[in-house]
């Protein structure tokens, strides 16, 4: 077969399925459809587009792309065999596949082992490909330094025998550069003396080549000559990944654990902001000391304090107000999910997560303009991290179901092999993405879980039901020891967690929770309407072991000074039974800002509210209660506030065109348009003619195509003066207007007869038809 004589051509000889599969690897060029195939071929060569492909390669293809171009002639025309012989002990079967993968993806074109390289990837693979220099030729063209005979760097005998009489440590600089990249810093390296040290030696024999004063470029004779493989360390093969084998149950049981941990602290994070709302930015986000606050009231550091918050706000548990003074605050749809089985309640946070847009391990880095990034503001939005969640997920879906990593090194290590132009960059962001999952419990021990391998694979209930089924069952019970601490030995109950969250303070979390009960737990368990006989119920009923003695005696004194003093509203009134109590309030001086007056031996007023009464009384060491008209303790708790809802997450759908049928469609306009480019530089040029003044011969063609059902090119002469062409299928010719559907845009036109100027029919094959009528 002849050798393509350009792009365009080769394209013509591709067929369309392998056109239809280079519109899949590279969607760019087919959006929007190219109208034909010189047109595909000049997005081909679109730097940003090349970038795009180069930048997606694996190490293999890498390589053997940049071998090509280091083989390569001034017409970018490379010989894949040469290229070969710089792979070192690849096999040629290996190479011949990277070719053709190369050639899948029109990064070069042509039939092996003579391929050309697309104009762009010279540009996209950088000056310096395969950490090699620029030829000795480009970097002693007009060089003033004295240095070699051109001829001794394209003699590699000449070239050897200079680099074995190089002394040891200008062999260790020569060595280094070699290994890439190939540049050096050197001071005043345009002025090198022979006494000098190794470098200025180096320059001073032509080893060496100053490009500026600072800076020195190896030749890339000599530093393929020092390689001990030309084009470097090349694997063909990606690094595995080591692993530890699991049950896959078992990881399902650890990752629940990180699963129910995670609940718990979205919750108490929602229920923190509603109680303490963290104000919004002015240039939006969170502010620091509200991060630090929160992670303290948590008991998690920052980071994860910042990607907690980040997962609930896009999961729409948590959105800012619109006030003056916007705050953050728990959404109605909070409250609903609180309410929900935990599995249902932990699956929107992980899709949240796996789709969000955001990286919350940039908070607290320096972004633009050295400006911290804070969490929930724009600096933390990155457009590419889905894709890249998706890519490090995958990577952990291709290990057999319960193994995990035996660290993340060996799962970066593969992504940079996968990418390694993207490497650099990434790896930073897939460590911390591979740290969140962990604390999720989208994976356990680094393994991916089994019910996220399910969620992944689009089944939302049976995801639900495999995580339930690893999660322990909710215990009802908990265990009370004598140092007032209350161990639950499971998952507590939705009812257990709200009780125990009154009367006790967690201590630790895990399997088994940990809570302690101290004097002000207790008065918050009173301060909410508990009586002192509900709480000694409620602990007797639930504990599996004896109550402690110093438990009931420390709820007795409690709930006997709890209610001694009563407020009211008077403003705010202060009642209290005994006189000589209320005598010491009045005096206390810790009170003067409430400006208490006694009105009745055992009644006192005040102009502030009843909550800061309250408030001022408690942080003073009393214990008072808040009473109702007819003297009943209630509770002053008011409904927490609630911040509109938030829209949901934008869906990284995949575009409509990416499906297999309408890329060959798109083939199949492609080679429309480029038939139609070929025809008219084959049709004779379409002589104008009077509007107005059709012949019958023209109207007779036109009725023959629509009998025969023939395309037909018709010149016409439009309203402005111009002329234009257009290639239809007629199928009506009455009133003055003939209309058929036009092959450009594939819809139902119509033009009238009085502005034809031509008619030309065409055939369906390559060959015109002789039939064409000139109505002039």
């Amino acid at each position: 077969m002849q050798e393509p004589a350009n792009l365009t051509q080769w394209l013509r000889d591709r067929d369309d399925a392998q056109l239809a599969e280079l519109l899949r690897r590279r969607p760019d060029l087919g959006l929007p459809a190219p109208a034909d195939l010189p047109g595909l071929a000049s997005r081909i060569s679109v730097r940003t587009s090349v970038q795009r492909a180069v930048d997606a390669l694996h190490g293999l293809h890498l390589a053997v792309l940049e071998a090509l171009l280091l083989v390569s002639d001034v017409n970018s025309r490379a010989n894949v065999d040469q290229a070969a012989e710089l792979l070192g002990t690849i096999d040629t079967d290996t190479i011949a596949d990277a070719v053709d993968e190369l050639l899948a993806l029109a990064l070069v074109w042509g039939r092996p082992p003579a391929v050309h390289l697309v104009s762009g990837v010279r540009e996209s693979l950088g000056m310096y490909p395969a950490g090699l220099g620029r030829p000795a030729a480009v970097l002693l063209r007009g060089s003033a330094i004295s240095v070699l005979a051109a001829t001794d760097f394209a003699n590699p005998t000449k070239l050897r025998e200079h680099l074995d009489a190089t002394p040891p440590d200008e062999r260790d600089v020569l060595e280094r550069l070699a290994a890439g990249p190939p540049i050096g810093s050197v001071r005043n390296a345009q002025v090198p003396t022979a006494d000098d040290d190794a470098p200025h030696r180096l320059i001073a024999r032509g080893l060496l080549v100053p490009i500026d004063a600072q800076r020195v470029e190896l030749p890339r004779e000599i530093g393929l000559a020092l390689r001990t493989t030309p084009i470097g360390a090349v694997s063909p093969r990606p690094p595995d990944i080591k692993i530890v084998e699991h049950e896959a149950a078992e990881l399902d049981r650890l990752g629940s654990t990180a699963v129910l941990e995670t609940l718990r602290l979205i919750d108490t994070l929602g229920q923190e902001w509603s109680d303490h709302p963290p104000a919004l930015l002015r240039a939006g986000g969170l502010g620091v000391r509200d991060l630090r606050r929160t992670g303290r009231a948590l008991d998690v550091d920052e980071p994860t304090a910042a990607l907690l918050a980040e997962v609930a706000v896009a999961a729409g548990l948590i959105n800012s107000t619109t006030g003056i003074e916007p705050v953050y605050l728990p959404t109605e749809q909070f409250d609903d999910w609180r309410a929900l089985a935990p599995a249902a309640r932990w699956v929107p946070l992980a899709e949240a997560w796996m789709a969000m847009s955001r990286q919350p391990s940039l908070v607290t880095q320096r972004g633009e303009r050295d400006r911290m990034i804070t969490a929930l503001s724009p600096d933390a939005e990155r457009g590419t991290i889905p894709a890249l969640r998706t890519r490090v997920l995958d990577l952990l879906s291709e290990l057999p179901p319960g193994a995990s990593p035996v660290d993340p090194v060996s799962v970066l290590t593969r992504m940079a092999w996968l990418s390694p132009r993207r490497a650099p960059g990434q790896l930073p962001l897939a460590a911390a993405i591979l740290a969140e999952a962990d604390i999720l419990g989208v994976t356990a021990a680094g393994g991916l879980t089994g019910y996220v391998r399910t969620l992944r694979g689009g089944s939302h209930a049976v995801a639900e039901q495999v995580l339930t089924d690893a999660m322990p069952a909710p215990v009802e019970e908990f265990l009370v020891q004598p140092d007032l601490t209350v161990v639950v030995p499971g998952p507590p109950t939705r009812e257990l967690a709200r009780e125990l969250a009154l009367v006790a303070d967690l201590e630790s979390s895990g399997g088994a929770s940990v809570y302690r009960i101290t004097e002000a737990s207790v008065r918050r368990a009173l301060d909410a309407g508990r009586i002192a006989a509900e709480l000694s119920a409620f602990i007797t009923d639930r504990s599996r072991t004896p109550v402690p003695q110093a438990l009931s005696y420390l709820i007795t004194d409690t709930a006997k000074r709890h209610g001694s003093l009563r407020t009211g509203v008077a403003a705010a009134y202060l009642r209290c039974d005994d006189e000589a109590l209320l005598a010491r309030v009045l005096v206390d001086k810790s009170l003067t800002a409430l400006q208490l007056r006694r009105i009745a031996p055992t009644v006192a007023i005040c102009s502030v509210s009843v909550g800061q009464l309250l408030d001022g009384l408690r942080g003073s060491g009393y214990a008072p209660a808040a009473e109702s008209a007819d003297g009943e303790v209630v509770s002053l708790l008011q409904q927490a506030p609630r911040a509109p809802s938030r829209p949901p997450n934008r869906s990284f759908s995949a575009r409509a065109g990416d499906s297999g049928g309408s890329r060959f469609e798109t083939v199949r306009r492609i080679r429309s348009g480029d038939a139609l480019t070929v025809l008219t530089r084959r049709v004779p040029p379409l002589v104008q003619q009077l509007p107005g003044v059709t012949s019958a011969a023209t109207m007779g063609l036109i009725r023959r195509a629509i009998r025969e059902g023939r395309r037909v090119l018709l010149g016409c002469a439009e309203a402005d003066g111009t002329a234009t062409r257009h290639t239809i299928l007629p199928i009506s010719m009455a009133g003055g207007f003939v209309r058929g559907h036009e092959a450009e845009t594939q819809r139902l036109a119509t033009f009238p007869l009085h502005r034809i100027t031509a008619v030309t029919l065409i055939e369906d094959d390559p060959e015109l038809d002789d039939d064409s009528v000139d109505p002039a």
